[in-house]
């Protein structure tokens, strides 16, 4: 069992052709308790759909030297979007899937967690009095640097693997989901 100290969380939006996404990811120190790292990556700064899922392969490899364990939002289609996506060719999921193989290509431990288990876990208020984000009015930021929701929501992910299911507590080395 690995002892990694970082968390790479990455909230994943594949959208290319179906409205430009923005991916938000984080890396966490769990020793330092802080966020090291984040950034977003942008659907409408790339030519096609392949280079905008290359730049999240890119972005696992400019991490490698960190070694990280990756937790990722997973994607559900919940009953009540269910028509809203008929005809959807449903880019997230495949961008998951390309994310989980190549995290496996590379032999980093990937955790699967909803958005659900998260989002009202982990609120703004709560990130900042524990000193992940700060606060001022409704803004958020790391640093003097406002952070966008994607970029919030990865930390979200992070903080909550951290909490509960990060190998430091015992989870095991396959890729894993509570689903």
């Amino acid at each position: 069992m690995g002892t990694s100290r970082y968390i790479l969380a990455i909230d994943p939006s594949g959208n290319y052709q179906e409205g430009f996404g923005t991916t938000g990811w984080c890396l966490l120190d769990v020793v330092t308790n802080k966020v090291c790292k984040f950034g977003s990556i942008y659907a409408g700064d790339y030519s096609c759909q392949f280079q905008y899922w290359d730049a999240h392969v890119q972005l696992i490899d400019s991490m490698s030297g960190y070694h990280p364990d990756i937790v990722i939002e997973d994607y559900l289609l919940y009953s009540n979007r269910a028509e809203a996506q008929t005809n959807s060719r449903l880019e997230t999921p495949q961008l998951i899937g390309i994310i989980k193989y190549e995290t496996y290509k590379r032999g980093l431990f990937v955790y699967i967690q909803t958005a659900m288990q998260v989002k009202t876990r982990w609120n703004n208020q709560l990130l900042a009095r524990k000193g992940y984000i700060s606060m001022t009015g409704s803004r958020c930021y790391i640093g003097d640097v406002l952070i966008s929701d994607h970029i919030q929501d990865s930390i979200r992910h992070a903080v909550h693997y951290k909490t509960y299911h990060s190998r430091f507590k015992g989870a095991n080395r396959n890729v894993r989901s509570n689903n």
